[in-house]
């Protein structure tokens, strides 16, 4: 009668792979076989998850918009007729500008939680004032009345930051065009 030594930890084949002892005693041989597979529902469904979640990925980068702008500082003090809103931008960014593109201004004095901002629009070019700055012009939409309706009390130099919004793009569109461009330069 053979021995059943507890402490050989020998090799031994099972199906064809091998198996270590200890495993080979405590489980038959259909167990092993089923617990050397994937069961194939298991794989389609994480293939079905992948790219449920790709396309997902897709369609919220292609809704979600992440406009770009351009802080700068400006200054609101009043002209003869209307308001005038003049800011500085450097040299390097003067050629992101143009006329009609929409501005929001936030107030040093008036929080923009409190008050919220002052939306306008820039009405001209920008202008080269030295080498290494550019003034830009803004008007104000709605006066000294913040996107909260309340009225800005008239001050004779207000000082804050504006944004100006220089391009409107979703996510997608500025991923793809960061792809594409190398394409479309030829």
């Amino acid at each position: 009668m053979p021995e059943n030594n507890y402490w050989d930890h020998s090799i031994k084949p099972l199906n064809g792979h091998p198996v270590h002892a200890s495993l080979a005693e405590v489980r038959s041989e259909e167990v092993q076989e089923i617990m050397g597979k994937m069961p194939p529902w298991i794989i389609r469904s994480g293939i079905s998850l992948i790219g449920v979640l790709i396309v997902g990925a897709f369609v919220w980068a292609g809704y979600f918009r992440y406009p770009d702008v351009l802080p700068l500082q400006v200054r609101i003090t009043p002209g003869a007729q209307a308001l005038v809103v003049q800011g500085n931008i450097p040299a390097a960014e003067a050629w992101r500008v143009k006329t009609g593109q929409p501005v929001m201004l936030r107030l040093a004095a008036y929080p923009a939680d409190t008050y919220g901002l002052l939306p306008g629009t820039v009405t001209a070019e920008a202008v080269a004032v030295n080498d290494s700055s550019f003034r830009v012009d803004i008007r104000l939409s709605q006066g000294m009345r913040s996107t909260t309706g309340q009225e800005i009390p008239s001050q004779p130099v207000l000082t804050g930051t504006a944004e100006i919004m220089t391009a409107d793009q979703s996510v997608l569109q500025r991923i793809m065009g960061r792809v594409l461009s190398p394409l479309t330069r030829r």
